[in-house]
């Protein structure tokens, strides 16, 4: 659990972590707040302590007005931007270093299920989620992946694009991070 919080915690500062900083940081900002309960309470559940866990998730929802499920499983470095409306549902996969901002939906589509019953996104690497973007259903989002503000994503994006638009189609491909050339 630790390295994965110094994973999250990289991703809001430069500064070298330690058990005190990650409470002041998450004293100070929201976001990494919800990061950081999300991480103890899935810690609490792997560990069968269920009364901490529901403790966990409770403080997440009331006090960073957002909802990351404990059974969700994310990647080391998840940066939570701006809280507020934030649902990432049970189930849905999130790969390193994704981040997600305000009103973003990670959920099921529960009349969609893929083969072995999965109604939840899964996503790659470095999937950046942007205001209002809505992910559902059982599709794949490939890394390096931008999801424009407002957006609707309900069939699977491939790697290496910028995705926009109710429902969301690929406006623009990113260079690879084989290629040396960034965005």
């Amino acid at each position: 659990m630790k390295s994965l919080i110094e994973a999250d915690y990289q991703r809001y500062t430069t500064s070298r972590g330690g058990v005190l900083r990650y409470l002041l940081l998450a004293a100070r900002r929201d976001g990494f707040r919800a990061v950081f309960l999300y991480r103890l309470g899935s810690w609490c559940v792997d560990h069968k302590l269920s009364w901490l866990s529901w403790l966990c998730q409770g403080l997440m929802h009331h006090l960073c007005h957002c909802w990351i499920d404990l059974q969700a499983d994310i990647g080391p470095g998840f940066l939570v931007s701006h809280v507020g409306g934030i649902v990432i549902g049970s189930g849905a996969r999130l790969g390193a270093n994704c981040d997600v901002r305000t009103n973003c939906v990670v959920g099921g589509n529960f009349s969609k299920a893929a083969e072995g019953g999965r109604t939840k996104p899964w996503l790659g690497d470095s999937v950046s989620i942007g205001a209002g973007g809505v992910i559902v259903g059982p599709v794949r989002v490939g890394s390096n992946v931008i999801v424009g503000a407002n957006s609707v994503v309900n069939r699977d994006v491939p790697a290496n694009v910028i995705v926009f638009g109710v429902p969301a189609q690929v406006v623009k491909e990113r260079w690879s991070e084989d290629s040396g050339r960034k965005l």
